[in-house]
């Protein structure tokens, strides 16, 4: 043979234009002739499935080259737990099943998915136990772009949906800081950038460097451990902000910054952290996700550090402000100074004290003059205040009521008496003319007005009073009316209403006079007053008829 199939294959180039198939038919009629069986229609022998797909599998090693790139639709698409990609690549009228191990798919940056179109490089071959054509892939990317920018654009719409991004979970960085941890590699410039920049603006502050791989495997994983290590020892060691930093270099350089981890990382992270990895114009997952994007490494330590020489310019200004002040107040000071010991009282203090003494005296007098005006002033409303609760006292107005009710009481004993009058008047003239119109009846119309005025003489007689239980007392035939009337010594004579008493005076009390009342006859407040005459009008009697 002198050259084994598998350097064969790799020595022999098919030209373009040669056609396979004579060699192929004329190979399977060759390897026919050993097997000693009887020949089929037109003379060709029967071979076994497996001995067709170990020709074709053959065939298809010698003609085709191992290293094939090929464009197309990725569909049925499976990811197993061994790592292993199965998916098939079609176009507008063919498709071929395609298969990347998972050494390989390890490298694929981005994630594949029904749809997407790819660019596949690998060679094609056939598995046996289907006698199935299929690609088997090496590299994979999408087809346009690359890989890693593709799987930049997935994890940054992942990250941004999950909220990473989010302003309100940004800190701001300390405007003094304390001290600095920087997560840097040891031996780049972006760490010598960050010291110079560190002492220049802010030489009191404490750096702490924790150094890191910023590139190749493994970097992604040794970053974020650094973050978590650095933010975890922060509140001991006084660390008030992170700077997580690298030089500029390629998209794969920086492809450390654009992993998940390190993205999770920065964003659990309770220390502020500024990111300043690669140039102006490099952006990472990393940028997004940290609390402050800086453009550089050194634009980074200063976002982090206030400007020591501008801080200084600051209070040297102030400081100059609080010279300028001060010499302000003291000139306005001895100004005041002067002014006061140019004054009439600094010069006859006691002036100022003798001024106040006489307002004070004066105030004094007019104090006391209206003290007294005031008390004069109550005194005169206390004592109209006294003559209207005299007026109004209740004896006073019990008083005033009973004189208003005894001249009441007068004013109807006399109108009944004058009204009876009348009406005993009216009655005779009506008796009269009836005695006129009627003689016979004249003697019983006597007897009713005989016992009509009867009645108004018992009424008015003041021996129905006696009946009530009063008395009237008499002594030498005139009615008492008080005991200042009766002499010691003196014969009284009392009448009740049925009989009569007489009695001898033995002595009087001498009481003030109660004011003189008119006793009416419907009085029952004594005996004394049922004797009382009757106003002149009170004792006429009805003798019209």
């Amino acid at each position: 043979m002198g050259q084994s199939p598998r350097n064969k294959r790799r020595a022999f180039q098919p030209p373009a234009s040669k056609d396979v198939t004579a060699e192929f038919v004329s190979g399977a009629e060759g390897a026919s002739a050993p097997l000693g069986r009887a020949s089929g229609p037109g003379g060709a022998a029967p071979i076994s499935v497996s001995a067709l797909v170990a020709r074709v599998k053959e065939a298809l090693l010698d003609q085709m080259p191992q290293r094939l790139v090929v464009i197309g639709q990725v569909s049925n698409f499976k990811r197993q737990s061994s790592g292993h990609l199965y998916f098939s690549l079609k176009d507008a009228s063919a498709s071929i099943n395609a298969v990347m191990f998972a050494g390989d798919a390890a490298y694929v940056r981005f994630d594949l998915a029904d749809g997407m179109e790819v660019v596949a490089q690998g060679r094609v071959d056939v598995w046996e136990p289907q006698g199935r054509l299929q690609l088997y892939v090496n590299r994979l990317w999408p087809n346009g772009m690359g890989d890693l920018e593709v799987a930049f654009r997935q994890l940054k719409e992942k990250l941004g949906k999950e909220g990473l991004f989010d302003p309100a979970h940004k800190k701001v960085p300390a405007r003094f800081p304390r001290a600095i941890g920087v997560i840097t590699s040891p031996t780049g410039a972006a760490v010598r950038d960050i010291a110079r920049t560190l002492r220049r603006r802010w030489p009191c502050v404490a750096v702490y460097l924790l150094a890191a791989k910023v590139q190749g495997q493994g970097a992604a994983e040794e970053i974020a451990q650094a973050i978590a290590l650095l933010d975890g020892q922060a509140g001991r060691l006084g660390i008030d902000t992170l700077i997580l930093a690298r030089g500029g270099g390629s998209l794969e350089d920086l492809w450390a910054f654009n992993e998940e981890v390190v993205a999770r990382a920065i964003y659990a992270a309770r220390t502020p952290i500024i990111c300043g990895v690669g140039h102006e114009t490099d952006f990472t997952i990393a940028d997004f996700v940290a609390d402050v994007r800086a453009a550089t490494p050194t634009a980074a330590a200063e976002l982090a550090t206030p400007d020591g020489a501008e801080f200084r310019r600051h209070i040297a200004q102030l400081a100059g402000r609080l010279n300028r002040r001060l010499r302000d107040l003291l000139s306005s000071g001895r100004q005041g100074l002067l002014s006061v010991t140019r004054s009439v009282v600094f010069r006859d203090p006691g002036a100022a004290l003798r001024s106040r003494q006489q307002q004070l005296d004066e105030l004094s007098g007019r104090l006391r003059h209206g003290l007294v005006e005031l008390a004069r002033q109550g005194e005169g409303r206390l004592a109209q205040a006294k003559a209207a609760l005299q007026e109004r006292h209740p004896r006073r107005l019990i008083d005033q009521a009973s004189a208003r009710l005894g001249q009441r009481r007068r004013d109807l004993a006399w109108a009944l008496g004058h009204r009876a009058k009348l009406a005993g008047d009216a009655l005779a003239r009506r008796i009269q003319g009836m005695i006129r119109v009627h003689p016979r009846n004249r003697l019983a119309l006597s007897a009713q007005h005989l016992a009509s005025l009867a009645r108004q003489l018992e009424s008015l007689s003041y021996r129905s009073v006696l009946q009530r239980g009063f008395t009237v007392t008499r002594t030498e035939g005139i009615i008492l009316r008080s005991a200042r009337q009766v002499p010691p010594g003196a014969w009284l004579e009392t009448e009740f209403a049925e009989g009569k008493v007489r009695s001898t005076a033995a002595g009087s009390s001498r009481r003030k006079a109660a004011p003189e009342q008119t006793p009416s006859l419907f009085d029952d407040s004594g005996a004394a007053q049922v004797g009382k005459p009757v106003p002149p009008r009170q004792q006429e009697e009805p003798h019209g008829q």
